[in-house]
């Protein structure tokens, strides 16, 4: 049942700069394009939640059986480190299904939920040396990439507001630097007022880069 789908280019920009960690990450960000894909297609929430289940169930699983014994999860849980990166792949699944269940405490507990789960199991796949300051750089992200992508304008805003109040705790200089790839953009960003760009532009491209190259 999995819904993998291609490597975006901001993720194969960070991936590029990742060296020898580069097919890590590149399975990381697969599972986070197969939960956006499930989202995405999503037309009735207990389908998708079927679907999230799959993958959640086949990460938690001592031993696959033949139901999760597909090629992308085989992969995934061949990752370097997958029992330290297991924590943050599956929050990054929980992220999702808050975004397609949609909470009982409103939008703010709903984005919130998404960006703890989406954003912070994100940032500790990638880099499972947890602090709260890196914690918060991902939910940050998460915020800033759901906000530049909604149809919906309101709570693209609302995304970006409460991106804006996360950011006050978001320090970029100790993290690695991929994950600075991602959060530095989204950072200054929401502290303007915006959200992502929907694709990868040449002024998006070029933050990175410089990131990639000089750090900062």
């Amino acid at each position: 049942m999995a819904d993998a789908a291609e490597m975006l280019p901001f993720q194969a920009l960070v991936a590029a700069g990742a060296g020898r960690a580069r097919a890590r990450v590149e399975r990381i960000f697969m599972l986070d394009n197969a939960c956006a894909h499930i989202a995405r297609a999503a037309r009735e929430p207990i389908m998708a939640q079927i679907r999230l289940a799959w993958w959640r169930d086949g990460l938690l699983a001592d031993r696959l059986t033949s139901q999760h014994d597909a090629p992308d999860m085989v992969a995934l849980r061949a990752i370097d480190g997958f029992e330290r990166a297991r924590p943050g792949l599956v929050a990054m699944v929980d992220g999702w299904e808050e975004l397609i269940l949609g909470g009982e405490g409103g939008p703010h507990d709903m984005l919130m939920g998404y960006a703890q789960g989406r954003g912070e199991g994100l940032f500790a796949a990638l880099a499972p040396e947890r602090t709260e300051e890196r914690a918060a750089a991902g939910r940050v992200w998460a915020l800033w990439d759901l906000a530049g992508h909604l149809s919906d304008a309101t709570l693209a805003e609302e995304a970006v507001k409460l991106g804006r109040e996360v950011a006050q705790a978001a320090i970029t200089a100790a993290l690695p630097r991929m994950l600075k790839m991602l959060a530095g953009p989204a950072i200054a960003d929401v502290r303007r007022g915006r959200g992502a760009p929907p694709l990868l532009t040449p002024g998006l491209y070029a933050r990175m880069m410089r990131i990639q190259l000089f750090g900062r």
